[in-house]
């Protein structure tokens, strides 16, 4: 197998395992958007707002990877 097909082989690999992280990291992000939001409904306006808009920030980053990720495959997948 050629230095190339081994690069494009690990770059495949290191992109799907983003994939995997991405889906954890959502997760996760549920809990804190709930507890955010646990917060302002209590009345702890001021620690639940900021914690919401962590959460959404977090939310538009995986996002994001996650579109630039499956792009990138479907160009991989047309190019073999």
């Amino acid at each position: 197998m050629d230095q190339n097909k081994k690069q494009e082989l690990n770059e495949r690999q290191r992109q799907i395992a983003n994939l995997h992280r991405n889906k954890k990291i959502l997760r996760s992000n549920v809990l804190i958007l709930s507890v955010g939001l646990a917060l302002s409904f209590i009345g702890k306006e001021s620690i639940g707002e900021p914690i919401i808009w962590l959460g959404i920030i977090i939310f538009a980053y995986t996002t994001y990877s996650n579109i630039t990720i499956k792009k990138s495959l479907k160009q991989q997948k047309r190019k073999v």
